[in-house]
C-alpha cells in the first residue's frame, strides 16, 4: 500500500467530472463533514 494512502490519512483533493462533465473537487463535495470515498469497477 502506498504511504500517503494509509487507513486514516487525508485523502487528496481530486478533481473528477460531473455528471454535467463539469471538473468538480472532492473537497467542494465533502464540505467539511466526515467522508468516506469507495471506488469500485465494473457493473453489480
Amino acid at each position: 500500500m502506498r504511504e500517503h494512502l494509509k487507513p486514516g490519512a487525508e485523502f487528496p483533493d481530486i478533481e473528477l467530472p460531473n455528471q454535467d462533465d463539469e471538473p468538480t473537487r472532492l473537497s467542494s463535495q465533502m464540505r467539511g463533514f466526515p467522508t468516506a470515498v469507495v471506488f469500485s469497477r465494473g457493473f453489480y
